[in-house]
């Protein structure tokens, strides 16, 4: 349609579809995003996504009868509403609607945009830690609790390359992360990386996630992200040049809190470029013009700054912002 066709001629130009650093997509705080994460980047090999949702069980088709089937569609295409009107999933919603009699997890609603992209799934299979990553967890200490990840392998089209979507359901707080040495290993392992984030209810700027937000701004070399993301202020401190797009202003609530003057004052004086979509908290309505994205690169001289070198928006106003969780939060 019109809209996709517009939102394609934009990553063309502004980013491009083949991943510009490495051939790894790193989307924290994703939840099933696959839609998002296959338009932005359709040329990549490696998805590597998190969020809290559970990741659940491969449902057998085989076995199920005309009424569980519809039953199970029926399922998805409840668990599956946030995201196409609004175009991010709400994770209060889906604590729900993914633990039903034939819906169990994430699984399936990676498996139908898939399908839907014209992907062939080859196999479904739990995640397996590569050597580096279990030895460096091994030398904190053994892992508290046993992280559960997923792998999907598939090949598009006209293609012989395997690639996979690596997903882990994770409590991607400062706490949360204590219990999996293993899975901050392996996410520093990746980079540099191209990174995406949208709609990550401005989990980045509490002080629950420093460690998570260190790792992102260490192991990534090139971001497209909005204005939910990696504070700008942390941005600007390591010398990343952002190319911006559409209009910045104070978010939605509950996330007030989270306003960025030092971004604010990049967009005016920047005279920034036209988003021609409505993008993140405010993809559902398209009389909000505050949908935004940047998009830059990380130089090639960045002085390994202090997280503490830009204040996090979180500690200079708290409100709005979600502090007890890394799932994407709407009131």
């Amino acid at each position: 349609d019109q809209q996709s066709a517009t939102r394609t001629a934009w990553r063309d130009t502004a980013s491009s579809k083949t991943v510009p650093l490495g051939k790894t997509l790193l989307y924290p705080f994703s939840g099933p995003d696959f839609v998002n994460a296959y338009w932005l980047f359709p040329d990549c090999e490696t998805f590597v996504m998190f969020g809290l949702e559970h990741i659940g069980e491969v449902p057998d088709f085989e076995r199920m009868n005309e009424q569980q089937f519809a039953r199970l569609l029926a399922d998805v295409r409840t668990a599956t509403t946030d995201f196409f009107s609004r175009n991010y999933f709400i994770t209060e919603n889906m604590s729900r609607q993914l633990r039903t009699a034939q819906l169990r997890g994430v699984i399936p609603l990676f498996m139908i945009p898939m399908a839907l992209a014209g992907v062939d799934i080859l196999r479904i299979r739990p995640f397996e830690f590569p050597a580096m990553a279990r030895t460096v967890a091994m030398a904190k200490g053994k892992p508290m609790r046993q992280l559960k990840g997923i792998t999907i392998e598939f090949r598009t089209p006209g293609s012989a390359v395997t690639r996979r979507v690596d997903y882990f359901t994770v409590d991607a707080t400062d706490k949360g992360l204590a219990h999996y040495p293993e899975f901050m290993a392996y996410v520093l392992s990746l980079g540099p990386t191209t990174t995406f984030i949208k709609s990550a209810s401005y989990l980045l700027h509490s002080n629950g996630f420093s460690q998570m937000r260190k790792a992102l701004l260490d192991v990534s070399g090139y971001l497209v992200q909005d204005d939910s993301g990696l504070p700008y202020p942390m941005l600007e401190t390591r010398g990343w040049k952002m190319h911006l797009y559409g209009k910045y202003g104070v978010p939605i609530p509950p996330f007030q809190g989270a306003f960025q003057a030092s971004l604010d004052r990049a967009y005016k004086s920047q005279l920034s470029s036209p988003l021609p979509f409505t993008f993140g908290y405010q993809f559902h309505d398209a009389r909000d013009e505050r949908s935004n994205v940047m998009v830059g690169q990380r130089p090639l001289q960045t002085a390994q700054a202090e997280d503490t070198s830009a204040e996090p928006a979180g500690r200079r106003r708290g409100k709005g912002i979600v502090l007890k969780s890394s799932a994407k939060r709407l009131q």
